[in-house]
Parts: C-alpha cells; sequence; structure tokens
C-alpha cells in the first residue's frame, strides 16, 4: 500500500472560478497547501469563500472544455432534484458504531453530516451505506492487510463527512467549474450535490455512483493517487477520476490547466464505470 501523505487536498475533480464571490463559512481551519502541493503548510484560520462558476463548458480564462452532448461536460453536475446548496459549517456525528472488518489494527472512522443537511434516507440511512461500502470484500479491506473500524465516540483517525455544495466548493477547490468532493487530512468532504445526482458517467447509477464516492476519497486517505483508464473495456480505476469522465481523451481537456496529480494522455482508452478497488473480491 502506498505510504500516507499528510496534508495533501485530494479531490475527485476541481471545479471553477468566476467574479461573484458569496461568503459560506467563517473561522474554519484548513491546511495551507494547494491541491498540488507535496508539503503541508502551517494550518490557518481564515473566512472560505465560493465562486461562481463560469458559463458551462469553459475553463478559467475561456477555453473551452470537453463538451458532450447538448454542449454539456462529461463532468457537469447532472439534472435532477434538489440539492443542499448550503450548509454551517459544522458536522454532526451519526449514531452508530460497527466492528472492525478485518483482524488487524484498524484505522477507526466516523461518520459526519454537516449541520443543515437533510437525506431523505435520513442520517442512520447515510451512514449504514457507508458501512456497507468499507466493510465490503470488494472495498479496500479487499487486500487482507487494510482495517477500518466506525466509532462514535472519542477521535476518529478518519471523518467522513457528507458536506453542502457550497462548503464542498470551498474546501475542496473549484478552478474547474465541477462540483467534487475531496480529502483533506484526516477527513473526505462528500459533495451532497453529487450524492443526490451523482455523475454523467455512471448513467444515473446512484447506489454505484456513491460507493464509488466513497471508495474514492478513502483510497486517498489510505495513500493512493489518481489512476488513469489502462485498458479499454476494462474496469476503471477506482482511483481514476470518474465523476469527470472513464475516457482518457476527455479527462484530458477536462484537467488541462488544472493537473491532478498525473499526466492525462489522450490515448483513445475509455474504461467502464467502476466503483471499487476490488471488484472481482467474492462477497
Amino acid at each position: 500500500m502506498p505510504s500516507r501523505t499528510p496534508g495533501l487536498r485530494h479531490v475527485l475533480g476541481m471545479a471553477g472560478m468566476c467574479t461573484l464571490s458569496i461568503a459560506v463559512l467563517a473561522t474554519m481551519q484548513l491546511a495551507g497547501s494547494s491541491p498540488e502541493s507535496d508539503h503541508q503548510g502551517p494550518a490557518v484560520n481564515r473566512l472560505i469563500t465560493v465562486r461562481a462558476a463560469p458559463p458551462s463548458g469553459s475553463e478559467p480564462g475561456g477555453r473551452p472544455v470537453s463538451m458532450g452532448a447538448a454542449g454539456r461536460s462529461s463532468a457537469d453536475l447532472p439534472d435532477g432534484p434538489p440539492v443542499p446548496v448550503t450548509g454551517s459549517g459544522t458536522w454532526r456525528v451519526v449514531p452508530g458504531a460497527v466492528r472492525q472488518a478485518y483482524a488487524g489494527h484498524p484505522d477507526t472512522y466516523s461518520v459526519e453530516i454537516e449541520d443543515g443537511v437533510r437525506l431523505v434516507d435520513g442520517d442512520v440511512g447515510f451512514g449504514r451505506f457507508v458501512d456497507g461500502v468499507l466493510h465490503d470484500p470488494r472495498s479496500w479491506i479487499g487486500d487482507g492487510v487494510t482495517a477500518l473500524q466506525r466509532i462514535e465516540h472519542g477521535v476518529p483517525d478518519l471523518r467522513i463527512r457528507l458536506t453542502s455544495q457550497n462548503t464542498a466548493r470551498a474546501l475542496c477547490g473549484y478552478e474547474l467549474p465541477f462540483d467534487t468532493s475531496c480529502r483533506i487530512d484526516d477527513a473526505v468532504y462528500l459533495s451532497a450535490a453529487r450524492w443526490i445526482r451523482g455523475a454523467t458517467s455512471f448513467s444515473g447509477r446512484m447506489d454505484e455512483y456513491r460507493q464509488y464516492m466513497v471508495n474514492h476519497e478513502v483510497g486517498h486517505f489510505l495513500g493512493h493517487e489518481h489512476e488513469l483508464c489502462d485498458i479499454s473495456g476494462s474496469f476503471a480505476p477506482v482511483m481514476m477520476q470518474q465523476t469527470f469522465s472513464t475516457r482518457n481523451d476527455e479527462l484530458a481537456d477536462i484537467t488541462a490547466t488544472n493537473p491532478q496529480q498525473v499526466d492525462v494522455p489522450k490515448d483513445g482508452k475509455v474504461c467502464t464505470p467502476n466503483a471499487w478497488p476490488y471488484p472481482h473480491a467474492t462477497r
């Protein structure tokens, strides 16, 4: 397993800036490192702002990104039901604890939801879904080494936080005009906008996309970096930025002005969406 790198902000993809600035959180602590930095700066308190996206289909500076049907990028948030736009910037712990999923020394995690965010399935339903993903042998425990245990009390090694649209944009970055999730230090921030509407690449398969969200961001916590489609027609690596695309050519266009840990070649390779690190493991 790759060694963990503290202090990095890892993202499923990052999204874009314009001129309108809306303050959504006050005095929140963030690591002072850029998304691409290998070094952590000192933690700072700052006012976090979210900037409105430029017109759909342009990057900062007006450069076009890869467009699909009806002039939309594959990385755009799909149409769908309303999403939680704003939250308080504080998180409530979802009650519940689960025994560790492997006999080794476990990393502990808590499941949390930003205050102001409400789900149809409720807090408990969200917690059960996350547990079901992380305790599935197709997830990271499938390597026979990783061990995870959910706790309700005490300080966890990892906080898994469902986060409103604006808070996720402020924390994860909005340098490209797309909603994303990310990992910052000992927390992963799952965009509630994506949780509710998914990603174009998953064609409306919401449970599968949510499984991907959890596995991808927890993968960053465990030390894994972004990957690319390697063999056309095969399962996409769970660490591929599938929120953007499962096509290397599209991913190269989308991330051209904001590299995401890996250089993406335009090699024509297209993978099948995949939510799991070990998709062939026996359940």
